[in-house]
Parts: structure tokens; sequence; C-alpha cells
């Protein structure tokens, strides 16, 4: 076993410590069924949501993404193909590459308006999970 995974197995066997000496707003992902897992505080605070509204959920749900809540729902609405956060997550998990910067415009509904927000995530490979850090999580004006 490589240093790097032994280091991601032991971090992991606490991940909410783990994640919430993380500098950013960060979920960590399972592979299947691809939900998160635990989120830290700063991550919950970005969101306005509480633990139990985000461990078990897809992550459009999380950010709140419109396609998240479609009869197909996260990650299998047709809208979802050409996302770029899902692929990418989907890429670390498949080959363990790391995706930095990783940037996007979604439409988020919240309070039953729905708002493009400019989004950069990172995606990291941890143990057996999918470390994905939240950059950027703005609302975009229009100009």
């Amino acid at each position: 076993m490589d240093s790097d995974n032994t280091y991601s197995n032991n971090h992991m066997k606490h991940p909410k410590e783990f994640l919430n000496a993380v500098e950013s707003p960060a979920l960590l992902m399972q592979a299947l069924p691809r939900q998160v897992v635990t989120a830290n505080k700063k991550a919950c605070e970005l969101f306005g949501k509480t633990l139990e509204q985000i461990e078990g959920h897809r992550g459009g749900q999380i950010f709140d993404c419109i396609h998240a809540f479609t009869e197909a729902g996260c990650g299998l609405d047709i809208n979802c193909e050409n996302c770029k956060i899902k692929n990418a997550v989907v890429d670390t998990f498949s080959t363990g590459n790391s995706h930095n910067n990783v940037r996007t415009i979604l439409d988020i509904k919240k309070h039953k308006e729905i708002i493009p927000h400019d989004l950069e995530v990172s995606t990291e490979k941890t143990g057996d999970f999918v470390l994905i850090t939240i950059e950027k999580y703005i609302t975009k004006v229009e100009q």
C-alpha cells in the first residue's frame, strides 16, 4: 500500500474532523450510489442546510440544481450529460485523477426562483471517496 493511500485511509476514519479542517466548503461523496456522505460546517453554511439535509443526497440536490428535481433526477436527467461537475466527479472516481477549478454556471432554485450561479469546484480521490471542494459559489450577475 502506498503512503498516499495509507494517509487517505487513516483520515477517513474520522471524515467529519478531516472535512472541518478543510479551508473551503467541502463535500465527501461515495461512489455507489453517488451520494454525499458528509460535509463540513462551511458547506452547511454556504448551502443554508443542516448535515441531515446534505448527507445521503446527490450533489445536485445539495446545490439545489434545477435538474436534480426532475423525474430522472440528479445525474440522470438528460441535462446532466454535459454537467462539468458531475463529469469531474465521475472521472475522479473512475481514474483517480483530480480536477482543479472546474467552472460552470448552474441554475439554482431557491425560494421558487431560478438563479444562475457561477460555480467552481475541485475534486480529489481520497480512499474510496471523492472530496469536492467548492472554490466559488456566487450569484451570476447578468451584464
